[in-house]
């Protein structure tokens, strides 16, 4: 949402989710969330670090990986339909320790 704050600023605020998901992990097990129908967007929010991967499933790195398969640690939001990446249809989740995240999606108009 951008607005008009009462001092004149222009100001950006998110609008709340039409969608909310949460994923409750054991520690170092892998989690596949699929993205509900009609979803672009997804912020992720968690009590714990951990790794993210679209359409794979998502590892804690034990060693370098340097061939593009690896997982991305705390991503803030992901858009979710190809245009320069392949389109997301599954979230793998993991995190060393237990933890709690949630997938806030958003339709994009």
């Amino acid at each position: 949402y951008i607005g008009t704050s009462t001092n004149g600023l222009s100001t950006l605020v998110r609008s709340a989710p039409a969608y909310i998901d949460d994923r409750v992990l054991a520690a170092g097990v892998a989690e596949t969330h699929t993205v509900p129908t009609g979803y672009q967007v997804v912020l992720f929010s968690s009590d714990c670090n951990f790794y993210a991967r679209p359409n794979a499933t998502a590892a804690v790195p034990a060693a370098d990986v340097t061939d593009g398969t690896g997982s991305e640690q705390n991503p803030a939001a992901w858009y979710l339909v190809g245009q320069v990446s392949p389109t997301v249809s599954t979230i793998s989740l993991i995190a060393a320790t237990s933890c709690n995240i949630s997938l806030s999606f958003y339709k994009v108009p």
